[in-house]
């Protein structure tokens, strides 16, 4: 019969080596994988950049609804100015989604420059004009306008109902230039 002993001592040692190496491992390297972390527009920011967008519109005599969307494109804050027609909540709100859902994958933030960059060139027959909506919710119409901390993409911002998309860009960029001075990491 065999001879059993029960802590041979090379096992001890091998182990006591492994747990000091796996533990030089874990302290001079770093993880695969980290949580990301994100900054998040506080609800009274995107209120105030919606009210001063409304407001600087009916101040020039147009009646428009301005939408707040965070970053996953869910909304904020709608302001239906008095007498903006119904079709400008939608409106809005798909300008905003736009800048949130193409703005990062082709690097522009606003609906403007959006609608630039996924126009195609011109060809020798003309022009394949860009569907009005390929995708639902999406609007290539101006108006819309990122809102950023540093870099990164926090929300947007659209307004819709002024006489044209580079005015309701203006009232939108007023609404952001209230609250740019509140969007730094230490807010």
């Amino acid at each position: 019969m065999a001879k059993y002993r029960k802590n041979p001592p090379n096992l001890f040692k091998k182990n006591i080596l492994a747990l000091a190496f796996l533990g030089l491992f874990l302290t001079f390297t770093k993880p695969a994988f980290a949580l990301q972390t994100f900054y998040q527009l506080p609800s009274r920011l995107a209120l105030e950049a919606a009210h001063t967008a409304v407001q600087t519109c009916q101040e020039e005599g147009y009646h428009v609804t301005a939408t707040v969307v965070n970053r996953e494109g869910l909304v904020q804050v709608v302001i239906r100015g008095d007498n903006a027609t119904p079709h400008t909540i939608e409106n809005s709100f798909y300008k905003a989604f736009t800048v949130i859902t193409l703005g990062p994958v082709v690097d522009r933030d606003s609906t403007e420059e959006i609608a630039k960059k996924m126009t195609p060139a011109s060809l020798p027959i003309g022009n394949l004009p860009l569907a009005p909506n390929p995708l639902s919710g999406i609007s290539f119409s101006t108006g819309g306008l990122a809102i950023k901390v540093g870099d990164q993409l926090v929300g947007a911002i659209a307004v819709s109902g002024a006489p044209g998309g580079s005015l309701d860009q203006a009232c939108a960029q007023k609404g952001l230039d209230k609250i740019k001075p509140h969007l730094s990491p230490n807010e």
